[in-house]
């Protein structure tokens, strides 16, 4: 292994295990309820007319750069990024109000 690589491996490894071990003890509380209005507003907007827009703009401007760049990768960044934002919301409720114990 070269010594540059080893180099690499070691700061990556002494940047990343700190969070590691953070992240390891980080849990959602069950508080937080003052958030509540703010979290069903952005969800009613991304769930709403604001993730439509959204996610045909995003294809709107992944095909107009296929075109531009006679390129199919384009289009399919812009077709996943609408479905993220579009779909994005729902997943992430789920999967957070399945992981919460109340």
């Amino acid at each position: 292994m070269k010594r540059s690589s080893l180099k690499k491996i070691t700061a990556a490894t002494a940047l990343v295990a700190p969070v590691a071990i953070v992240a390891g003890s980080a849990v959602a509380g069950s508080g937080g309820t003052e958030f509540g209005a703010i979290v069903t507003q952005l969800q009613g907007w991304l769930e709403g007319g604001l993730g439509q827009v959204l996610a045909l703009g995003s294809l709107a401007v992944g095909l107009g750069i296929g075109i531009v760049q006679q390129s199919i990768m384009s289009v399919v960044v812009g077709i996943a990024m609408a479905i993220a934002v579009f779909y994005g919301p729902g997943v992430l409720t789920g999967i957070i109000t399945a992981g919460l114990p109340w």
